[in-house]
């Protein structure tokens, strides 16, 4: 490994930060100048996590898979000189071409004079890709501009993809993009997302991490937890009955007493439902990520537990407790007729 005169001469190496957000978020500093510095190590990470990738949505809804983005060493040389992104699609949609703009500008991105993106003008494509579910673009640091150094450098990133599913002898047609805000807000839905290359530095003790407890919310749909028990009870929501159909649900944080004027809206909950299994996944807004996620889907407006209903999310029957991203997916089968969702998560980021 080469060494870098920086911070004591210890090992000066770049990491990937992954941001779904706005413009103005993109301005955040994520490095440090304290004299507890211990080290820098190579790390590729999404909001000083070990994730790096978002949600690609088809159609605007519907969740089609993920693009995610790494650093890599092209020549072996011990020293990143390269940017992957990745797309690796899921639940039988198969690519039939990708497109991808990356720069430090959105006025830059090619555009027509409404502010639509050109995406024939893009970049970085992949063409003729029928039958893929994976596909990568290596980008050469030097070919966006970026030179390795202490500041972290931002950059925003619009990823397109045409994609299609077989739907019996009949291939569905969508597009779908990078979740994140949309470039314009009429036209094209198009959206971009940002990422932040930088070092990776391990300050002393790393800081306590404040969390807060989340639960997915409709206006229409949701009752509360004391509702359905007739009780005082722990806040959150069940939400339902849903049909067959995609939903997205708004996820709100410290909303205690179920008022969410308390709360904090975290990120959106996408559930798509076929009568038989659901696709649930959780996507949450910079910088909040998750540390825990736990969901419940079935005809009961509750999870069961010996026979009575539970709140507690521990007892639901889908967890993960060892999160470190800002999006989750859950697969659910075996399910039947109008179900009801309860979706928690232990939310870091505040």
């Amino acid at each position: 490994m080469k060494n870098r005169n920086i911070a004591f001469s210890i090992i000066a190496i770049f990491a990937l930060t992954l941001m779904s957000c706005n413009k103005e978020a993109f301005l955040e500093d994520v490095s440090s100048n304290n004299e507890s510095l211990l080290m820098k190590q190579e790390a590729v990470t999404i909001l000083n996590q070990t994730t790096n990738s978002v949600t690609m949505f088809a159609g605007q809804t519907i969740n089609a898979g993920q693009v995610s983005f790494t650093d890599v060493d092209t020549n072996n040389d011990n020293v990143k000189d390269a940017l992957v992104i990745s797309f690796n699609l899921i639940n039988g949609w198969e690519f039939v071409d990708v497109a991808v703009w990356i720069g430090k500008n959105l006025s830059d991105m090619p555009a027509n004079k409404a502010g639509n993106p050109v995406i024939g003008q893009f970049p970085y494509k992949g063409n003729n890709l029928l039958g893929l579910t994976t596909y990568s673009i290596t980008i050469p640091f030097t070919a966006i501009g970026y030179v390795p150094g202490p500041d972290p450098v931002n950059y925003f990133v619009a990823a397109h993809a045409s994609v299609r599913k077989l739907n019996g002898t009949v291939y569905q047609n969508e597009t779908a993009w990078g979740f994140g805000p949309r470039i314009v807000q009429k036209g094209s839905w198009a959206t971009y997302f940002g990422i932040t290359l930088s070092q990776d530095i391990i300050v002393g003790e790393p800081p306590v991490e404040k969390t807060e407890t989340a639960f997915a919310y409709s206006p229409t749909l949701a009752t509360t937890f004391e509702d359905i028990l007739n009780e005082n009870a722990r806040w959150g929501w069940s939400v339902g009955p849903l049909n067959s159909g995609t939903y997205n649900f708004n996820i709100y944080a410290g909303a205690g007493q179920n008022d969410i004027t308390k709360g904090t809206l975290v990120g959106v909950l996408n559930v798509v439902y076929n009568g038989s299994s659901a696709v649930v996944t959780y996507n949450l807004n910079f910088p909040y990520t998750l540390k825990e996620a736990h969901l419940y889907v079935g005809t009961d407006m509750l999870p069961l537990k010996n026979g009575d209903y539970t709140t507690a999310p521990g007892q639901y029957p889908m967890t993960n407790g060892a999160l470190t991203g800002a999006s989750y997916t859950f697969n659910v089968s075996g399910l039947s007729g109008a179900v009801y969702v309860v979706a928690h998560a232990t939310v870091a980021g505040f």
